[in-house]
């Protein structure tokens, strides 16, 4: 993973820590922590227990982050006013981010794709 990615998924994940707090409290991202320790092993997916530090994280366990980050996230609070993010709107952000992340990890680039990263 090139220190770009890596720093800007990192960015991301420290910035919806602080929109959180911001809108809801503490008690949302301590529930974002405690449903990423809540994910069961499975094999080639490692989650750390620890992740209120995302600064240790190595490259792995930030892309395994990457893999459930739209489930940990979803249903995660009721928006309550129009100035808030919603949690809909926030789940659709790191969509697109994983599906654009996804695209420029080609080898090779169609028409199509690049038509697509244009949008």
């Amino acid at each position: 993973m090139h220190m770009l990615d890596l720093g800007l998924f990192k960015y991301m994940l420290d910035y919806t820590k602080d929109l959180l707090n911001d809108q809801i409290g503490s008690r949302a991202v301590q529930t974002v922590e405690q449903r990423l320790t809540l994910i069961p092993r499975f094999h080639g997916l490692k989650i750390m227990k620890n992740v209120s530090d995302m600064t240790r994280m190595t490259t792995d366990e930030l892309r395994n982050v990457m893999k459930v980050i739209i489930i940990v996230l979803d249903n995660l609070y009721e928006s309550n006013g129009e100035e808030e993010v919603s949690n809909e709107r926030l789940c659709r952000v790191f969509y697109k981010f994983l599906k654009m992340y996804l695209a420029t990890r080609e080898e090779s680039f169609t028409n199509e794709t690049c038509d697509e990263l244009q949008v």
